[in-house]
């Protein structure tokens, strides 16, 4: 996949992440301007270490709030947004622009809880990328 700007995200990580126990925070679709509709998905993005903590829990690491953004989209399925959008992956299949209106993406979302989303897009892109500090 040649998402644009990726090195931002994979600098934090060493390589791209894989999303699993990612959470979705925030989306935004927007109708306007050359590239809409867009959809803009915020996510919080962590590393599992094999380290367990005092607690019994897993130690987690490279906590980072992510912004994704896909350009000319066309949503198949977006539903069960609520309060903890868990995401057990994002995946994300090229497609043959000229047999797709010049989208080039195929991409999902499947769920762990919450948020589940699938659609294509011409674009992605790595739009931003901060520290995140979980319960701040």
């Amino acid at each position: 996949m040649n998402w644009e700007h990726s090195s931002n995200l994979e600098s934090v990580f060493g390589r791209w992440p894989s999303f699993h126990d990612a959470e979705v925070l925030r989306l935004s679709l927007d109708r306007s301007g050359e590239e809409g509709p867009t959809l803009d998905v915020v996510v919080h993005v962590f590393e599992m270490t094999t380290a367990i903590d005092a607690k019994g829990f897993y130690v987690l690491k490279n906590h980072t709030e992510v912004t994704l953004r896909f350009t000319h989209v066309v949503l198949s399925r977006l539903q069960w947004f609520n309060h903890q959008n868990v995401l057990s992956s994002l995946e994300v299949e090229e497609l043959d622009p000229a047999a797709h209106e010049g989208r080039r993406f195929r991409v999902e979302m499947p769920s762990s809880y919450g948020l589940e989303a699938e659609f294509e897009c011409r674009r992605a892109i790595v739009l931003n990328v901060q520290l995140f500090r979980p319960g701040v």
